[in-house]
């Protein structure tokens, strides 16, 4: 079987994200949102979308998946790659077929009998949110069970409408165990994720820092409870995906959002779990300008390289540890991004380029990407016009992501 991965993107409604708990994080109000970044001109307000009718576009495009449910909005993404759906952007790229026609998947020169889709559960359970200015006490939530309940049902819904459908669904349950006891993370593990043929609807683990996980805390409790899940992981071979941008949805402020989510905070757990299977999500990309190398603008775009110091992090980590990947989800709303990437590449010698490449995969991030891009379809042809050769691309979108996945397949 010959799949075409989208390793990373979120499908939800309203009611899962926690938002008492972004609202709770932002303790420096929009002092707090410019010094994270938020406002920076990189991340959503771009050029494009700095008029407010532009930027009212998106926000209410993207809200639109959030007024539906899953089932209702995987079936949406299908019909928008089999080109169901008319842009309203003159600016917004399309490719000159639907990337699903005649029953297939198709990039570049490329065909794929089915797409993997990896949708990733953001665990949104939150211990009671302390803030002594709040005047009703805002309880503990378990986000995740319903939000696992809906997603299962979402990919019924999904089979029954489309039972030629080319999406197969390989999930990843969230997991933050800050808010959970010992025996809470070990019955998540034990009743959703699939180990062997056995028939579990999840393949792999998603870490989301910015809602308050240390990658490696110092109370021997909460670290107890990390470890119950590398040593999972570890021991199966279960994937994990983690965010690893400076922005996001947050629970916690953004400075220690940052410490948390930085390559770097995985240093001691790799060191004591060298085979773990993990994806650094959004490619390390940083979009605080304190955070970057101001000299990095002053040259043109076919010569500048990543300017993000989190980048160069998580390659270093490539470069030690057999198992630790990378994608695209998110940064590559911005075309800009897959010159820089593919620039830096070409700086390497041809073992470091090789390394880099294969740990490389195609995400979209949708539907969050929609603040920057028209659609699903706009991302993918971004990706489609990028740098990267056929074979570079049908690694990123097939090779590594099974390699990533620990799959068996024909393909």
């Amino acid at each position: 079987m010959h799949y075409f991965f989208d390793q990373h993107f979120h499908v939800m409604n309203i009611v899962h994200p926690n938002l008492l708990s972004f609202f709770s994080s932002l303790e420096g109000g929009i002092g707090d949102l410019v010094t994270s970044g938020t406002l920076s001109p990189s991340y959503i307000l771009t050029n494009k979308n700095r008029k407010s009718a532009a930027l009212l576009n998106r926000i209410t495009n993207t809200l639109t998946t959030f007024e539906q449910t899953i089932g209702e909005t995987l079936v949406m993404m299908e019909d928008d790659l089999m080109g169901k759906f008319s842009s309203h952007d003159e600016e917004a790229i399309r490719p000159e077929k639907p990337y699903i026609h005649d029953g297939k998947m198709h990039m570049r020169s490329r065909t794929y009998d089915k797409m993997a889709m990896c949708p990733l559960l953001m665990d949104f359970s939150s211990s009671k949110i302390r803030n002594d200015s709040l005047y009703y006490p805002a309880p503990k939530e378990e986000k995740i069970l319903d939000y696992v309940k809906d997603t299962l049902e979402g990919f019924d819904y999904y089979r029954t409408t489309h039972p030629d459908g080319l999406f197969e669904f390989f999930p990843f349950l969230g997991i933050n165990p800050q808010v959970h006891s010992p025996s809470f993370i070990e019955g998540l593990l034990n009743t959703y994720i699939r180990t062997g043929n056995e028939k579990k609807q999840f393949y792999g683990v998603k870490l989301y820092p910015p809602l308050g996980y240390d990658p490696w805390p110092t109370d021997p409790e909460q670290r107890d409870k990390v470890i119950m899940i590398y040593e999972f992981c570890t021991k199966h071979d279960i994937p994990i995906m983690t965010h690893c941008d400076d922005q996001g949805f947050r629970g916690v402020p953004a400075k220690e959002a940052w410490k948390y989510t930085a390559p770097s905070s995985y240093k001691p757990v790799l060191a004591r779990y060298p085979m773990l299977r993990i994806d650094f999500a959004h490619y390390g990309w940083q979009y605080n300008q304190l955070q970057k190398n101001p000299l990095s603008l002053l040259s043109s775009l076919t010569s500048r390289v990543p300017d993000s110091p989190w980048f160069y992090d998580l390659v270093e980590l490539m470069l030690l540890y057999p198992n630790v990947y990378a994608d695209v989800s998110f940064s590559g709303s911005n075309p800009d991004f897959y010159v820089l990437l593919s620039n830096y590449m070409k700086t390497l010698d041809v073992e470091k380029k090789q390394t880099v490449l294969s740990r490389s995969l195609f995400g979209t991030d949708f539907s969050v990407n929609l603040v920057k891009v028209e659609s699903y379809t706009s991302y993918y042809r971004i990706f489609e016009e990028s740098p990267f050769s056929d074979d570079d691309i049908h690694e990123m979108v097939h090779s590594n992501p099974l390699r990533f996945m620990h799959l068996d397949t024909d393909g």
